[in-house]
């Protein structure tokens, strides 16, 4: 695997000096300018210049402004501004001015007083998001642009003198979530001809190996042995056959519980023998976002030294067509035994999932299960682009899971899930169906079938379909968010706080 997702941002902190390039100024009302520490650290003539200036513009919220030797960038922000939408004021912050040609950015940390401030984490949101905003996926270009890429070159953050190991602390953890985070997009971009099943496999063999993870392949004579139905029924149409990927620390933590991540690895998907038409296979390369996701969050957890208890199993296959893809009709024997009638062979993704979440079960003790998985479109339609929907069997740590997503930037939004939707998977002539009864709540029948097989372990379900790939509001370059990095992250240092609400209803 190249290192293409890599930061290259040179981050500096100082806490004296000169301003180096344009200085974001964040406000809320235009008297507050003249007073924040960034403007107090440009020359005399600027800040005169910039007093005389601001009353002439009538409207100030998103302003570049030179002032001779120095610019700033005047970005208004509501007084009850929040870290979701810091978070988006960075990024369009940091893509504008990289369009304007601009490489040079400093940040003033005491301007930046939002919510429960501190250096450490302000500095560690800056600097992940300026990482979110520098990438982008250009790999594949035969030659550069005339004028090249425009690439952020440097980030100063400005701090107290008795702040600045905190900041270095946060600077040090904020590149590798930009890092990691990137690496998901970087892997869910790639194009399926690129990263087949058995690229993948490769690429988590060297990821381990990188952070010092134990990872463990079972390639399709392991699953035939262990009688893996699911994930080798899906996988016989495609000349690379499927693997399951388990990935762990090389030591146990003391800390009680242990906490299993498990991501769909559909390297492409046609629909199989309910063939994807026109534009509906055209990112289907992307529908293994959710292992992308798992292992860059695994290799982030190594890194950062979390102390938690983790397997992370990754199902990976190709929904292909030939003569050996199944059908529609047919039952797949899974790996718990149990019997898997198949509705819809584009429903593929959580057939894998349940061999994976029973291998699981089988072979570990988990205490709390997470999977994540582009599985429906019925989320896309249900919740539209902004949230991924959050399923969990435990309604006792919905306020958690939910709390999880507001603080790291990966926002989920809760969707029903209970014994009153069991009817809908119920299988004619086998012992679960596929796919929903009804065109209705397409969603929650996914689901369903997944809470099936993981039951009666705490069970969170992300459906991270409606945040596969960016959207305008993000502010990111096009293709895939990258979704679930950050929120596994913090799902994983908060890992005490499920201890006394998991395994109770």
């Amino acid at each position: 695997m190249d290192n293409f997702y890599k930061n290259k941002v040179d981050f500096k902190v100082k806490s004296e000096g000169r301003i180096e390039g344009v200085v974001i100024v964040p406000f809320v009302q235009k008297e507050d300018i003249l007073k924040t520490a960034a403007v107090g650290l440009i020359e005399k003539k600027s800040r005169d210049f910039l007093k005389t200036l601001i009353k002439k513009i009538p409207k100030l919220d998103f302003n570049l402004i030179d002032l001779g030797t120095d610019s700033i960038l005047l970005i208004k922000i509501d007084k009850e501004t929040n870290w979701r939408i810091v978070q988006t004021l960075i990024r369009q912050a940091l893509r504008f001015l990289k369009e304007n040609n601009r490489e040079k950015i400093s940040f003033c940390l005491a301007d930046w007083k939002i919510q429960s401030f501190e250096p450490k984490s302000i500095a560690e949101l800056i600097v992940s998001n300026s990482i979110l905003a520098d990438f982008d996926f250009s790999r594949y270009y035969k030659t550069e642009p005339k004028d090249g890429w425009t690439k952020i070159k440097s980030v100063s953050l400005f701090v107290r003198p008795k702040d600045l190991a905190s900041v270095r602390a946060g600077i040090k953890s904020g590149i590798l979530i930009g890092q990691e985070t990137n690496r998901a997009r970087f892997l869910s971009n790639l194009p399926g001809g690129d990263l087949k099943p058995s690229d993948l496999v490769a690429i988590a063999q060297s990821v381990s190996r990188e952070v010092g993870l134990k990872i463990k392949v079972l390639n399709a004579k392991n699953l035939e042995k262990i009688k893996a139905g699911g994930l080798l029924g899906v996988g016989r149409g495609s000349k690379d056959k499927p693997y399951l990927i388990i990935i762990e620390p090389r030591e146990k933590q003391k800390r009680a519980g242990e906490f299993h991540f498990i991501g769909k690895g559909i390297t492409f998907d046609t629909g199989g023998l309910h063939i994807k038409v026109g534009e509906n296979m055209k990112e289907m390369q992307m529908d293994m976002s959710g292992a992308a996701s798992v292992l860059a969050a695994s290799a982030l957890i190594a890194q950062l030294k979390i102390p938690i208890n983790f397997v992370t199993l990754i199902p990976t296959a190709e929904n292909m067509i030939s003569g050996e893809s199944y059908r529609p009709g047919d039952i797949l024997k899974s790996l718990s035994g149990q019997s898997i009638e198949v509705g819809s062979p584009d429903a593929e993704g959580r057939i894998v999932l349940a061999d994976a979440i029973t291998y699981g079960k089988k072979f570990y003790q988990p205490n709390l299960i997470v999977e994540l998985s582009t599985l429906t479109g019925a989320s896309m339609i249900a919740l539209g682009t902004k949230t991924a929907a959050l399923f969990t069997s435990n309604n006792k740590i919905e306020p958690l899971l939910r709390r999880i997503g507001e603080s790291s930037g990966d926002y989920v939004w809760p969707l029903p899930m209970g014994d009153e939707y069991a009817a809908e998977i119920k299988a004619p002539f086998a012992d679960v169906l596929n796919i929903g009864k009804t065109r209705y709540g397409g969603a929650t029948a996914g689901a369903m079938f997944l809470w099936h097989f993981a039951q009666p372990t705490d069970f969170v379900h992300l459906d991270i379909a409606p945040r596969m790939t960016a959207d305008e509001s993000d502010q990111l370059n096009q293709g895939s968010v990258g979704f679930g990095v950050r929120y596994l992250k913090e799902l994983a240092e908060a890992a005490e706080e499920f201890k006394d609400v998991v395994g109770k209803k």
